[in-house]
């Protein structure tokens, strides 16, 4: 049997199986083969008798299974994505009630993750990068929102496995911009407005919430008299409070993420997509974090289907798999590039077990351990051990629903997290959840100075829900908070393993009934 191996520059790859390639066309070849030279996909033929001359002498890898874009994940806040489902205390109206109102959040979040995050053992933060990358790539992304530090030289992003939208790997694609607090109404015009003017994609947390606050930062972005900062750049994340009648002013905008999960956890609402999509708003899908979200993109499909199906089978099948494809490549200007399975894009691939029902409902009903690869440029990062060319000294081996995994995380050059293990990862993230009030009591007093930077092999963690503080304010915060910390438990990190998880969400104080039964 030949195995799927890494593709170097020039290596040459045949992968056959049912290709669902989420082109425009909605082109899908049941018995396809794709070919791969180096990072890029060179051709996608229905047939295997007709793959390119060139690809000949390659010896096809039968994947027995479905093929379909890597999946691209626009909304995460990867700080806190290590955290466990947050037993939310009532529901609120506006995201400032949660975050600067509700003791049960710094006590749960905020404070947990900065304490393991600002921790001068530097195997805590290095531990949160592993995990959280390796949670988004377990569950078949291959680019998400960035993980960030902050030091003297300002903002710095890790790069790490996945793609990176705000530190591609690679100069053909734009990095993004963001702002995750809300703008004061006169930062519209300095600062959000002149972000839009730098041709590039920018992400901003818009109307979170249910109520005339959260509404009002949307009538905010007009911030002079017939002129809106909204425009083909700007990326809406939540947009929860907007009513029917805004969405044509927002169709100007790349499009909006949606979190339903989240959104219901925390409001008991999510945003008004139906009205979205009549006023032709694209709309990919975002996760959120783990406090009040999915596990990872295969649990948010879930979600937004049966919240689909509560609206009258609102979008099919097909639309919400877009909405993790080429929907996302679009609105970041990355279409040429990802997104889709086509000649001369990047080969970015999730490859799931079996070709036996609808191939969109496939992917939207899929588990974890359903996955048998996920290749980014061309190399498979994590799959399953007898389907990729397995070597001990590079992979890590990793059980996911009694099945056994590999995973690649080797990165050549300068890489803060060289020899860290998933396995490690949890380890010490586990400890560290378990220890809080022992380890906020051991933090140091404030230091002089800013902590070190990725490029220096040191990483620390930025929480973006506290922009503005530096490394000084969170320790200081951690020393003071140990009368109120208390030991958290270590979810796994995927859903099929986490046998809490359903039990849990049903827990939930705002989630609707409709959704209760159905989980």
């Amino acid at each position: 049997m030949a195995h799927f191996r890494a593709s170097m520059e020039g290596d040459k790859q045949v992968l056959l199986g049912r290709i669902v390639t989420m082109d425009d066309g909605g082109t899908v070849h049941e018995r396809g083969a794709l070919c791969i030279e180096g990072d890029r996909i060179s051709a996608v033929v229905s047939d295997p008798a007709h793959i390119p001359a060139s690809f000949a002498d390659v010896t096809a890898v039968q994947t027995q299974g479905t093929l379909y874009p890597g999946l691209i994940e626009l909304h995460n806040h990867l700080s806190y994505n290590f955290l466990p489902l947050w037993s939310v205390p009532k529901r609120y109206t506006n995201r400032n009630q949660w975050r600067t109102q509700e003791p049960d959040y710094d006590t749960s979040i905020a404070l947990p993750a900065k304490v393991l995050g600002s921790n001068v053992d530097q195997d805590y933060a290095r531990s949160i990068a592993r995990f959280v990358e390796c949670r988004s790539l377990l569950g078949g992304t291959t680019t998400t929102q960035g993980l960030s530090s902050g030091g003297t030289g300002g903002k710095k992003w890790y790069r790490g496995l996945t793609r990176n939208v705000e530190a591609p790997y690679d100069p053909l694609f734009p990095a993004a911009g963001g702002h995750t607090l809300d703008y004061l109404p006169a930062e519209i015009a300095t600062d959000l407005a002149p972000a839009l003017q730098k041709d590039r994609p920018f992400f901003y947390h818009l109307s979170e919430g249910t109520d005339d606050d959260a509404r009002q930062r949307f009538l905010d972005l007009e911030y002079a008299p017939n002129t809106w900062a909204i425009d083909r750049d700007l990326i809406t994340i939540h947009c929860t409070a907007l009513k029917a009648e805004h969405f044509p002013r927002l169709e100007a905008a790349a499009g909006m993420v949606w979190s339903p999960l989240s959104n219901l956890l925390l409001y008991g609402e999510t945003a008004n997509v139906a009205a979205a999509k009549s006023a032709g708003v694209k709309i990919a899908l975002g996760s959120d974090w783990s406090p009040s979200g999915s596990k990872n993109l295969l649990g948010e499909l879930k979600i937004a289907r049966l919240v689909s199906q509560h609206h009258n089978s609102l979008f099919t099948d097909e639309e919400l798999v877009r909405m993790v494809t080429s929907t996302p490549a679009r609105m970041l200007g990355w279409q040429g590039l990802v997104g889709s399975i086509e000649r001369g894009k990047k080969a970015d691939i999730l490859i799931l077990e079996g070709s036996y029902q609808d191939s969109y409902e496939q992917l939207i009903t899929a588990r974890e351990d359903h996955v048998i690869a996920v290749v980014i440029d061309g190399r498979p990062r994590h799959g399953r051990m007898g389907f990729l060319d397995f070597d001990t000294s590079q992979q890590e081996r990793f059980v996911i629903g009694g099945k056994d995994y590999a995973l690649d995380l080797a990165e050549q050059g300068d890489d803060p997290l060289a020899g860290l293990s998933l396995g490690t990862a949890i380890a010490k993230l586990t400890y560290g959840l378990a220890n809080l009030p022992k380890l906020a009591a051991e933090a140091p007093a404030p230091m002089t100075m800013a902590f070190s930077l990725i490029e220096d092999q040191v990483l620390s963690i930025d929480f973006d829900l506290d922009e503005g503080e530096d490394f000084r304010v969170v320790q200081d915060e951690v020393r003071k908070a140990v009368p109120i910390l208390r030991p958290l438990p270590m979810a796994p990190i995927t859903a099929v393993d986490d046998a809490a998880f359903r039990d849990a969400l049903k827990a939930n104080v705002n989630l609707p009934d409709y959704l209760k039964d159905a989980l």
